[in-house]
């Protein structure tokens, strides 16, 4: 494997990690159901396993979207391991600020996502995803608000 062909693909697998995020965050079934292989494992430690597009597709609309009005993910520190040509180990730190639906609530979420990759027959899609979460934190007294909700216009 070329230097070049190694850095083409961490842009795809670093491409895979974004969209995972923007999928959520945006709420594009199409993007999220593109990045799995139909064998693969998302699990959210206390939520559970989900299986493939179908059940990526079935955590975000029965458990994730639910749970928040919206919310922006952070990725960052994602590392990359190449084990082989075609499979990578990833680990990768994401922070979350959103707005619970419940309580309409201000929440941060920092988690830890261990991933593997994979490709086949030239494509690089998630073939497994664990997140672990480190805090889940109630922001007391904070809701996030779109700039200039606070401010009255000019001349009112």
């Amino acid at each position: 494997m070329s230097d070049l062909d190694r850095l083409a693909d961490r842009a795809a697998i670093q491409d895979l990690y974004s969209d995972k995020l923007i999928a959520v965050d945006k709420r594009q079934e199409g993007r999220l159901a593109s990045i799995w292989w139909d064998d693969a494992e998302w699990t959210i430690e206390g939520i559970g396993t989900y299986k493939g597009p179908e059940g990526a597709l079935d955590l975000a609309n029965n458990v994730l979207w639910p749970m928040f009005h919206e919310c922006i993910h952070y990725g960052t520190n994602l590392r990359l391991e190449f084990v082989s040509a075609d499979k990578v180990n990833g680990i990768g730190d994401v922070l979350l600020l959103g707005n619970l639906v419940e309580g309409n609530q201000s929440i941060l979420i920092t988690c830890v996502f261990t991933d593997e990759y994979e490709r086949r027959d030239g494509v690089w899609k998630f073939s497994k995803r664990n997140a672990c979460t480190n805090y889940f934190t109630p922001l007391a007294g904070i809701h996030f608000a779109p700039p200039g909700i606070h401010f009255a216009p000019s001349g009112a």
